[in-house]
């Protein structure tokens, strides 16, 4: 989908047209193309894995043996495979996230508006073919960029926005893509690179059946095995014991970890926690820091989740920290500790659950693999009108209470021009801003009324008026009204 500039300035007659006038190309129908074959590739991948004998060892474990159907036993294998392989993908981007380098100038951006120049660019930095990462770190990265509001968050918080400005290197990953048998090579650069800056394997399955992790209680490291015969690895319901002093390693654990990493550094660099790093001003979306619920964390319950998260405490588990804020907040405070607290119910470190992104974006593109969209399906001279029509339908979905997203139909060309438009964050923030409302609309699924975050933080009656004892009403109206 192209915007052509003579035919917009001959005066088509469209809502679209004013906006249009300057934005050039939007999404190209070879990118929409380009994206398809990805997820086609994306595809392929894991129905090689599931079906890769002896992986893991995901054939020895107990409940797949009981199970008496071949069929449904050699489906669960699959699945296994598949699960553990993604969870080992997700290790692996993190290490590779972590060590791509962060904007030197960052820090001195007071707010990083993206309707205006970009925030901390790199001087002259881009995606190059030597930079590009194995697929399953790919596709990861992938379901993340379609997350737009947490990839965005994340980039902000990690001071990447080079990476934001940048977006997925489509063009570049499509020529290493062999159509015929949906299978990427990269040239040997690339796995150097790779191995070299990650002291990854390149191959997924190449590398080790562990995860070195840090003993929140003695700092000492103990190797997690990713898969257990009763499925106690770091991929399943994680139980494992410190070598060193016997402290029991669970998701709770690691997510406790996580949660005490991220006050120490609101407290420290002033780093804005989790789900605090998007705004609505004047009906758009920015992408900057909410002061109000990180001054609210800071003033308030910061001494509490401190001493919750203690590495002394010997059974951490958020879901009872969760339950004593609930007792401790008042009801106008739900909503922005709420969107807080919505990130620390996964272990990755990020904004975004990235196991379930991946099987959201999976999902989808198994439903349309019957459906062959070519480029012509994408050039359609409505398209353009019907994208904006759809654009900002969700966005008044926005206003109303969030869009209905819940199922992504990849079989119409217009979700295919907003997917693909997705892969390039900057793009599509700045268009969103002229023709939507609210916050952008991505892949991240609605709210569900039904969220068990919200059941466990609704306060007792008598604790909607008063902090207990932590804060009178006076003073919690006087920091509304400051924090506003």
């Amino acid at each position: 989908m192209v915007v052509d500039p003579e035919k917009t300035a001959a005066g088509e007659a469209s809502e679209a047209t004013p906006l249009l006038q300057k934005s050039g190309p939007v999404v190209s129908p070879q990118a929409c193309y380009q994206h398809q074959l990805l997820l086609r590739c994306f595809l392929n991948l894991k129905n090689t894995v599931s079906k890769a004998t002896g992986l893991f060892k995901a054939e020895y474990d107990y409940e797949i043996k009981s199970e008496v159907d071949p069929i449904a036993r050699q489906s669960m294998v699959e699945e296994r495979r598949w699960s553990i392989y993604t969870s080992r993908a997700v290790h692996r981007y993190s290490v590779w996230w972590a060590q791509i380098l962060a904007d030197s100038e960052m820090s001195s951006c007071e707010k990083c508006s993206i309707s205006e120049k970009p925030c901390a660019r790199h001087s002259g930095w881009s995606w190059t073919g030597d930079e590009l990462p194995p697929l399953d770190v790919l596709m990861i990265f992938h379901a993340l960029t379609l997350h737009h509001r947490s990839f965005g968050e994340d980039c902000f918080r990690h001071k990447k926005m080079a990476l934001w400005n940048e977006g997925f290197p489509l063009q570049l990953v499509s020529q290493c893509i062999e159509p015929d048998n949906l299978t990427y090579s990269c040239p040997e650069s690339c796995k150097l690179h790779f191995e070299g800056m990650t002291k990854l394997a390149w191959d997924n399955v190449d590398d080790s059946g562990g995860v070195s992790i840090e003993c929140p209680r003695c700092q000492n490291q103990t190797v997690v095995p990713w898969s257990t015969r009763r499925r106690k690895g770091l991929a399943e319901e994680l139980l494992q014991y410190c070598q060193s002093c016997k402290y029991g390693l669970g998701n709770h654990v690691l997510v406790v970890r996580k949660l005490r990493q991220d006050l120490y550094l609101l407290l420290r660099r002033d780093l804005p926690l989790p789900g605090t790093c998007w705004s609505v001003e004047e009906k758009h979306g920015i992408l900057t820091p909410n002061k109000a619920p990180n001054e609210f964390v800071k003033r308030y319950l910061m001494s509490m989740l401190l001493e919750e998260t203690r590495p002394t405490n010997l059974f951490p588990n958020i879901s009872q920290t969760i339950e004593s804020l609930g007792r401790t907040v008042v009801k106008p405070a739900l909503p922005m500790i709420h969107d807080i607290f919505e990130h620390y119910q996964y272990v990755e470190n990020s904004s975004c659950n990235l196991r379930a992104a991946v099987t959201r974006v999976l999902e989808s593109a198994s439903a349309m693999q019957d459906t062959n969209l070519s480029e012509t399906d994408f050039d359609s001279p409505h398209m353009v009108t019907q994208y904006i029509a759809f654009l900002r339908g969700q966005g008044k979905g926005f206003l109303s209470g969030g869009p209905d997203l819940s199922e992504i139909d990849l079989t119409d060309p217009t979700m295919w021009v907003w997917s693909t438009h997705l892969l390039t964050p900057r793009s599509y923030s700045e268009f969103f801003r002229r023709v939507g409302n609210g916050l952008p609309v991505d892949w991240q699924p609605p709210h569900s009324p039904k969220c068990s975050l919200c059941l466990t933080m609704r306060p007792p009656s008598f604790a909607r008026r008063f902090f207990q004892g932590l804060v009178s009403l006076s003073a919690w109206k006087e920091f509304m009204e400051a924090a506003a």
